[in-house]
């Protein structure tokens, strides 16, 4: 097996200002990502304005490095003019590619900047290869993959495909699928879509088991951080990662400082090189684990790569850094406040350490006065025992942990030097000079070339000649400028001598001109907006929607279904994923509902579940063929993978789900021609936007569908609970208690959100209280709008009654005294989501 730099994957680094983005390039980043001001899921980092990114842009370019800019928010309607301004701008700068979330600015951009690099970001939930498929028909040159897929997976997707695969190997991992989730937006008003996220999924939770009685049993202990996973580290996976076709391996940390991106980076670049020379021998040294060890984790995984973790996946002790164990404490000093510790691993003065105790949590510090055997030292290696200050007492046995290395620090601080050779362009020069010629100096970089010569003819030395060792100190005088000088060649024809100013003016010309000619072919002239701007604008033109809305049942079974048509719905859903002990949509079931269907009239739609991976892909195929047989009415589709695949097996109409964020009118733009006959509404939508949305020209002609009740679901996560902490298994050999018992995840404030599993192993959080638009019935009936009633979840009495009082509202009804007989019935609370706040 042959390896070599020139076919290694790309090594791509996060930066959240500029000291790191210098950082990931001098630790040997390949390309960089950044967000700007606008439009970044990042919106806390401290990000990049206008000019920092035109500035960026040059200096990744002049360094032979790419630059990656994120567009990965969902933009609402009234963003498109910022968002055109900003692509344009982008564009012209010479950025790499953007990195998008949105399908409606892939369609703007893939309109009217075709010769801009999109980046599908993780942000579209792309996990399979016919959403990979669909993405490359619309022009995506690279798929940035959910971080759930195995190797294997992947792999399999990079050789069905043609576009680029980009996947995450360091850093943070989210326990949901990004791009479906919720929690932090529908809990505490921030949406992740929108660069918001508060991170509710890193605080305590515990969780219980529905007993009799309505009582409760705690199943794991209490108040574990039991949603926060290990971050991910795929180093040692190198060799399966370049087997399996990728073409960029991504470090996640646009929130992270220096020291962590330059560590990181450093350590995945040394390893790549290594791999490449002699792929056979490789190895990962004990110096890059314990680096990697150092710097901010949360303790390290291999996240879903190499398979399921169960349990392992997850850090249920800490959200926040770990550190590395280096030693334990022998003994504490109350007195002098200071600590004894029996060494595993080196320690230095400057290093800071954190104790864990056993009582109390954590005392942490910056190591002074280290000592061994009384005498001060600098540093001290393993198995040695050493005193250093501490300020709270701490207990023989307990653990110390290495949590940030002043050796470290100062190997980062040397990669900010201006002068870093790792930071600049090597270049190859060429000097050539004699008596009665002008000094002729080549520079070449990047395969660029420029020849410049000296304004003045050298003359013939009386004395002084110009020698090697002269030209040399001049010409690769290279200092603050991008390049360096890798190879340096003279040509000296008899003694010639030319004033040094001479030198130094060449050097300065060949340096700009070289600059300009690498930059050049990377600058892109501006569009003309105001046309652009005009037929936007046409697009978003209100032609007010009218007309009788109805209600849309979702069932989650056979029974709830006979339920919906009994009362009358004229739609149902049905399909996708079971929550139903004992039951699964199977194609007779399947059969038997839409029979029933139709001999009560109404449309029937089969589901498919929110998440198909590439694993199960031929049962999902199976499910649309048989599907496709039965003649429903039509596929409801929650991914870009599943409505490839329909489309590759049936013409029958499509519905789009919610969780394909209809934000603006050019998303259906980019879906349209796949034969959309309808849509559902994000429910982070608020009324005005809502109103705003359907009254556009764009809309006129597909339904449009609300959700006006149901217990949403906050997120869709790979990692079960339930499994976790009651089956205390891998996925594999979990004894399914999900399937005899109910489970909820208890906060910290007592709220409780009910943990359904799926028969996929795919853990759904619902919210903790119901979505009820109830009261506002009377502002949608007449807005020819699809009310869905989300029923999957409920008892068939139960969902009886929520469809009457539904029924009533829509018929004039809706009132405070429906909505108290509804918090009745459902023995709970109810919220309007974000029918009014809506998201920023």
């Amino acid at each position: 097996m042959k390896s070599s730099k020139s076919n290694l994957p790309e090594l791509l680094a996060p930066a959240g200002d500029w000291e790191t983005l210098k950082v990931g390039v001098a630790a040997g980043a390949d390309a960089v990502y950044v967000g700007g001001k606008l439009f970044s899921a990042r919106r806390f980092a401290i990000n990049f304005d206008r000019d920092e990114l035109a500035e960026a842009a040059d200096y990744l370019h002049l360094r032979g490095r790419k630059l990656y800019v994120t567009v990965n928010t969902l933009i609402k309607q009234e963003e498109i003019d910022d968002l055109l301004n900003y692509i344009n701008f982008l564009s012209k700068i010479g950025t790499d590619a953007v990195i998008l979330q949105d399908l409606g600015a892939l369609y703007l951009i893939r309109t009217y900047w075709p010769q801009l690099p999109v980046h599908a970001s993780t942000q579209m939930t792309v996990h399979d290869g016919a959403g990979v498929r669909m993405l490359q028909k619309q022009g995506v040159e690279r798929v940035i993959l959910s971080r759930e897929l195995s190797w294997e997976e992947i792999k399999a997707i990079c050789e069905e495909n043609q576009v680029e695969i980009e996947v995450f190997v360091h850093g943070a991992l989210c326990v949901a699928y990004s791009g479906a989730c919720l929690f932090s937006s529908l809990v505490g008003g921030r949406s992740g879509n929108r660069g918001r996220c508060a991170q509710p999924c890193r605080l305590t939770y515990t969780l219980y088991q529905a007993a009799d009685h309505g009582r409760l049993l705690p199943v794991s202990e209490k108040e574990k951080h039991l949603l926060s996973p290990k971050d991910m580290a795929l180093i040692t996976a190198i060799p399966q990662l370049i087997e399996s076709g990728v073409s960029s391996l991504k470090i996640e940390g646009r929130m992270k400082g220096p020291e962590y991106v330059g560590t990181v980076v450093n350590s995945y670049r040394k390893a790549l090189d290594r791999y490449g020379e002699a792929p056979e021998q490789f190895r990962v040294l004990r110096e890059e684990l314990n680096a990697l060890n150092t710097v901010f984790n949360r303790g390290l995984s291999s996240g879903y790569f190499l398979g399921d973790l169960g349990p392992l996946l997850i850090s249920p002790d800490r959200p926040n850094n770990r550190g590395r164990f280096i030693g334990r404490v022998k003994m504490y000093d109350e007195r002098r406040k200071r600590c004894l510790v029996k060494l595993e691993e080196e320690l230095r003065a400057g290093d800071g350490v954190e104790v864990w105790v056993k009582v109390g949590g954590r005392v942490g510090t910056i190591v002074e006065d280290l000592t061994v055997n009384g005498k001060k030292v600098e540093a001290a290696p393993a198995g040695l025992e050493v005193w250093f200050a501490l300020p709270q007492k701490v207990k023989p046995g307990d653990r110390v942990f290495l949590t940030s290395s002043q050796r470290l620090r100062e190997k980062i601080q040397q990669m900010m030097r201006s002068d870093y050779s790792g930071s600049k362009l090597p270049c190859d020069l060429q000097v050539k000079v004699g008596p009665g010629e002008p000094l002729v100096f080549t520079m070449e970089g990047l395969g660029e070339k420029v020849v410049v010569t000296s304004a003045e003819k050298a003359q013939a030395a009386k004395k002084h000649p110009l020698t090697e060792e002269i030209l040399y100190n001049h010409l690769t005088r290279l200092g603050e400028t991008p390049f360096r000088a890798a190879s340096f060649t003279t040509v000296i024809e008899g003694e010639p001598i030319l004033y040094y100013s001479q030198l130094n003016q060449v050097r300065r010309e060949a340096v700009a001109r070289l600059s300009e000619k690498i930059l050049a072919p990377h600058r892109r002239p501006p569009i003309d907006l105001w046309p652009v701007k005009n037929q936007v604008e046409e697009a978003s033109v209100p032609q007010k929607r009218t007309g009788p809305s109805f209600l849309t049942v979702f069932a989650g079974n056979l029974d709830l279904l006979k339920v919906a048509l009994a009362a009358g719905i004229p739609k149902v859903i049905f399909g996708g994923e079971s929550f139903t002990p004992g039951f699964r949509w199977t194609k007779e079931y399947l059969g038997t509902a839409v029979e029933l269907s139709r001999k009560a009239g109404a449309q029937a739609i089969i589901a498919l579940p929110r998440i198909t991976r590439e694993r199960e892909k031929k049962a999902i195929t199976n499910f649309i063929r048989v599907s496709h047989d039965l003649q429903p009415d039509g596929f409801l589709l929650s991914h870009l993978g599943s409505l490839q695949m329909v489309r590759d097996h049936s013409d029958l109409p499509i519905y789009a789900n919610h969780s394909l964020h209809f934000f603006n009118p050019f998303t259906l733009k980019l879906l349209y021609n796949q034969g959309i006959a309808g849509l559902t509404l994000s429910p982070e939508l608020s009324k005005g936007e809502v109103f705003a949305l359907i009254d556009c020209q764009e809309f006129g002609g597909v339904e449009v569908e609300l959700l006006v009740f149901g217990a949403l679901e906050l997120m869709i996560s790979q990692y079960c609970p339930v499994g976790a902490w009651d089956g205390g298994k891998k996925p594999q050999a979990c004894p399914r208690p999900c399937r005899q018992r109910r489970y909820f995840l208890r906060d910290r404030k007592n709220i409780d959100f009910p943990v359904l599993v799926d028969e996929f192993c795919r853990m759904h959080l619902l919210n903790s209280r119901y979505l009820s638009l109830l009261r506002e019935l009377n502002a949608l009936k007449d807005k020819r709008l699809s009310l869905r009633l989300e029923l999957r979840h409920q008892d068939p009495e139960e969902a009886a009654k929520v469809i009457q009082l539904f029924q009533q509202g829509l018929a004039g009804g809706g009132t405070e005294e429906d909505q108290s007989l509804l918090e009745s019935l459902l023995g709970q609370g109810l919220t309007r989501g974000h029918f009014y706040r809506g998201v920023e």
